[in-house]
């Protein structure tokens, strides 16, 4: 999805955490600074089990980690 504005193919609207690199690396650019980003709630829906898988629990986390921060 991000490859199109990359590639200088027009805008496009995408959330931050798939953008953040891209745009650290100058790739992409923001526009329309001038209005606030959208917030949305996240939630991760598993099975429930008695312990949980330690490769679940990764990804879990792994996905926790890098969502909530919002691109500046």
């Amino acid at each position: 999805i991000a490859d199109a504005p990359a590639e200088g193919l027009g805008l496009a609207w995408l959330p931050c955490w798939l953008v953040r690199e891209r745009v650290q690396r100058g790739e992409l650019v923001r526009v329309l600074t001038d209005r606030p980003g959208l917030v949305f709630k996240v939630h991760a829906v598993w099975p429930r089990t008695r312990l949980p898988l330690p490769k679940l629990r990764l990804a879990i986390d792994t996905l926790a980690s890098g969502l909530p921060r919002i691109m500046e």
